[in-house]
């Protein structure tokens, strides 16, 4: 163009892209938040105008641009110079980044948001309407040339497509709605979108046809592979906790506002020095970006001091940039700022990490039932995740788009804004280019870390199963399996750097053109005398610092998703609410004797199947009461409901006439040990083993615990004696000493009331009566609830009860019970003396077969069993014990004498 244009078409040229840009990315964003993308993809096909249509009209809009830059191009050959008017050239530059931007969200999206689109398209026909009238007027008031010519249809080709963009939605939607056969004919037999949608893992809901051909996800289908490792699972939870807790609350504004209950934890509100340390620090950052823009600027007014362009001082030039540089190095600014920083940064490490672990230990057992160990404590490290989230966003991603805006403003201004197209320009690009390199290569990494995870699962399976692989000679299978673990790991390792590498490479081309373009443009401008030498290294500094924020921001997406994971598996445990705890304004237990009373007790561990069914008794205080019966009839359970482990589904249980629900639980458990089945002892020293039963305990007050326990002989002729650590969960003691340990530390307790659950269940005889002697001990005068599988161990309880499938359907001492020849004789014949008789045979050879078997082939054999019991009867058995014995030989003798078999009598007298 020959006339320079009017100051406000040149207004117009530059608000037109810029304003369309800030609308799409607002519009973007505001529709991320707000999960649009999530409810558009619930949307029919009917809904959806042509997306195919649409790119290909974007297209041909664009083409008007590249056109017209073209056009121009022709006409600076001819005239060999530069265009004029370079604001024209800008807005197709820029107008092409912009709508460029859109065709790429288009193309890479299959069910994009539209409004964004659509509010641009409007905003862009209202712009060229104007700019048309505007440049329209201009042409007609100067010099018409064919460049005019072509400028003016250029124009208008782009208000018929912009208005093509916004009618043809419609027209396809009208067009589909009209069509006899979209029902039926248009939708595909096979559930495309449940598939893409199942082997994506996400819970977006998908379109599919309602006849259910093909392979859809069934309800409760899970889309969890078979075998997925531990970090597979954790992840997988916590993506679907996330996409739920999005669903629920809307949009990201709302789920963000799940985590204020972790806000204490993360700002010091109760420490003042802490929070002015933060403000402190944004105004360390303020610092940094000044710095930032004086140090290029500082080392232009050096270069052109050197070469004269201006008349500063060199010396004094080049003092103040080293005192710039220092400012801004390790040793300034930063050195200040982490000083500054790192007790925050701490406190919010701490805080969560002792919230989380306090958190957990005072929830009830019904979740750390359901939770293991290597879940809990990777649910503590989400507590770094959302420091390092914070810390990321606030001393890092602010700061960055600070210094990139200020570097846009003041490049354009220097260097014109060619410039600042070329700066904005190579920056979206980069962004774009590595977000998409990023989200590709996720396939990839998700291989290579199940590699690693295999590789380690094999070779410590190997090393751990030692001796059963050596047992069956399958070194050489091991040895095969880790090799190919090993290879497969590599290979995956080696495809992940060269993806890697490869992005890189693109990301540093993007770069380096863009540097290119912008040094171009500073060497032509310096030609021409616009700008200095000092100003093109000023220039250099600038790109050199812009291009650690273009890689932290493409890399920012994906940390920032992996830290909202992490730290959803730390939310959702610390919004769980501990099912058991004590009431508000709970009184402390007031013990009087310990009476123990179960008054209709009912529970479920699932609500749904009963474990324990309206169970009552009364046990006077002192008193020893056992629970016997099959597995899963519910003994442990009644333990698990004393300790309030868990609490009742209906009913009560009272402690001296008091609720235990009612009373505080840390009173309540004060008063109750327990030696549970598989004791479980720290990785610590026997000593302080024994003393967690009384932390403030002595070491004398150990020795006698340990005595009245029977061990305190055994660990004095250990190397260590008591410093002897026992390893992890004792595993360095045989199961009597470790019962003898447990039993130890509850003598220590000196608790009213003693739940014994199991406690010779892995022992020998001799160990049995060892531990049986430090029973009576530990029992004596207290209240004391037994549950056994070894019948030996219980005969001499005040009461025994008898559960089948959570009842009681017998009680009484054993020589009641042993009489009524109830369930508890059928239980006490199949262990002790010999196999019950088989009830569908009634004839003498029967009952003959059945004691001979008994005398042979029991697990107990009569000599073993029985025997040992009556030689020990001085220590261990009661008079009224034997006696019952005794009535039970003679019953069986009655029954072999009936069968008329005088050899198994005979058998049976001498075994007596």
């Amino acid at each position: 163009m020959s006339n320079a244009p009017p100051p406000a078409l040149v207004a117009l040229y530059y608000a037109y892209p810029a304003v369309i840009f800030l609308y799409f990315t607002v519009s973007t964003l505001i529709a991320v938040c707000r999960l649009q993308h999530v409810k558009e993809s619930s949307k029919t096909a009917l809904e959806r105008p042509g997306r195919r249509i649409t790119i290909g009209i974007l297209g041909f809009f664009l083409s008007t641009y590249i056109t017209q830059l073209f056009s121009l191009g022709i006409q600076s050959v001819i005239i060999k110079e530069l265009p004029a008017d370079e604001h024209i050239v800008i807005n197709c530059f820029s107008c092409i980044l912009v709508f460029g931007i859109q065709t790429f969200r288009l193309i890479d999206t299959d069910r994009p948001v539209w409004y964004p689109f659509r509010g641009s398209w409007i905003l862009a026909l209202a712009f060229e309407t104007i700019i048309f009238a505007a440049a329209g007027a201009s042409m007609l008031s100067g010099y018409r040339s064919t460049l005019d010519l072509v400028n003016i249809i250029l124009m208008g080709m782009r208000f018929v497509a912009l208005s093509a963009l916004l009618v043809w939605p419609y027209l396809n939607c009208f067009a589909y709605r009209n069509s006899p056969t979209k029902d039926e004919e248009r939708q595909s037999l096979l559930a495309k979108d449940q598939l893409n949608q199942r082997s994506s893992g996400t819970d977006q809901p998908a379109d599919c046809n309602e006849s259910g051909y093909g392979s859809t996800l069934r309800d409760g289908d899970s889309e969890a592979e078979e075998g997925e490792y531990s970090w597979e699972r954790r992840d997988r939870e916590a993506r679907e906790t996330m996409d739920k807790r999005l669903k629920e609350g809307g949009n990201w504004f709302e789920y963000a506002k799940g985590f204020k209950i972790l806000f204490p934890y993360v700002w010091p509100v109760e420490s003042r020095s802490l929070q002015l340390r933060a403000v402190a620090v944004f105004g360390c950052l303020l610092t940094s970006n000044a710095l930032h823009l004086l140090i290029p600027r500082q080392t232009g007014i050096i270069m052109d001091s050197l070469n004269g362009t201006n008349q500063a001082n060199g010396w004094v030039a080049v003092a103040i940039f080293a005192v710039l540089r220092l400012a801004a190095s390790e040793s300034g600014v930063d050195l200040v700022q982490q000083w500054l920083w790192t007790p925050i940064k701490y406190y919010s490490h701490e805080a969560l990490s002792r919230a989380a672990y306090s958190h957990m230990m005072r929830l009830s057992a019904d979740f750390h039932d359901s939770k293991s160990t290597s879940d809990m404590i990777m649910a503590i490290y989400g507590g770094r995740a959302i420091s390092n989230a914070v810390e990321n966003i606030t001393l890092h991603a602010v700061p960055m788009l600070v210094d990139m805006a200020v570097a846009i403003v003041y490049l354009s201004v220097t260097f014109g804004p060619y410039e600042g197209l070329i700066t904005v320009a190579t920056g979206t690009v980069f962004l774009l280019l590595a977000s998409r390199l990023v989200s590709e290569s996720k396939v990839a990494t998700r291989k290579r870390i199940h590699s690693m995870y295999q590789e380690h699962y094999i070779r410590s399976s190997g090393l751990q199963g030692w001796q059963t692989v050596s047992a069956f000679n399958q070194i050489g299978y091991e040895d095969n399996r880790h090799a190919n673990a090993v290879t497969d790991r590599w290979l995956r390792e080696q495809q992940f750097i060269m993806n890697w590498t490869v992005s890189v490479a693109f990301q540093t081309m993007v770069l380096t053109f863009g540097l290119l373009g912008s040094a171009f443009l500073a060497v032509y401008r310096i030609r021409s005398g616009a700008a200095t030498p000092g100003q093109f290294a000023m220039l250099l500094m600038y790109w050199a610092q812009l291009t650690s924020p273009l890689q932290f921001f493409a890399r920012l997406g994906k940390g920032m998703s992996d830290d909202f994971i992490d730290a959803e598996r730390l939310l959702d445990i610390m919004k769980t609410k501990p099912s058991v705890e004590s009431k508000p304004g709970a009184r402390p237990l007031k013990f009087v004797a310990g009476e123990v009373v179960f008054e209709n007790v009912c529970f479920s561990y699932d609500k749904q199947k009963g474990i324990i069914k309206n169970i009552n008794f009364s046990v006077p205080a002192g008193e020893t009461v056992a629970f016997v019966g099959a597995t899963g009839a519910g003994k442990s359970t009644i333990l698990k409901l004393l300790d309030r482990f868990y609490d009742v589904s209906e009913g009560c249980i009272k402690i001296d006439g008091q609720d235990i629900r009612d009373v505080d639980l840390s009173s309540l458990r004060e008063r109750i040990g327990v030696v549970p089945q598989s004791p479980i002892l720290f990785d610590d020293t026997i000593i302080n083993n024994v003393r967690y039963g009384k932390i403030m305990a002595s070491d004398e007050e150990v020795y006698e615990a340990c005595r009245a326990a029977c061990i305190h002989d055994k660990i004095e002729g250990f190397t260590h004696g008591y410093k002897t650590r026992v390893g992890e969960r004792g595993v360095k003691l045989s199961g009597g000493e470790l019962q003898r340990v447990a039993i130890a530390r509850a003598i220590l307790k000196k608790p009213d009331i003693v739940l014994l659950d199991e406690a010779t269940s892995a022992v020998d005889t001799d160990t049995e009566q060892q531990i049986q002697t430090s029973f009576r001990r530990l029992c004596q005068g207290r209240t004391t609830f037994i549950v056994a599988h070894r019948l030996s161990t219980i005969m001499n309880a005040d009461r025994i009860i008898v559960l089948e499938h959570g009842e009681i359907v017998e009680q009484g001492s054993h020589d009641e019970l042993i009489i009524k020849q109830g369930r508890y004789a059928d239980l006490w014949s199949k262990q002790v003396f010999l196999r019950p008789k088989d009830k569908t045979s009634t004839g003498g050879n029967s009952c003959k077969e059945t004691l001979v078997d008994s005398l042979s082939d029991s697990q107990t054999p009569v000599d073993s069993a029985l025997g040992t019991s009556l030689d020990s009867n001085a220590s261990a058995v009661e008079g009224n014990s034997l006696q019952a014995q005794g009535q039970t030989v003679v019953t069986h003798k009655k029954e072999v004498e009936s069968a008329g078999d005088e050899s198994s009598l005979a058998d049976s007298n001498s075994s007596l």
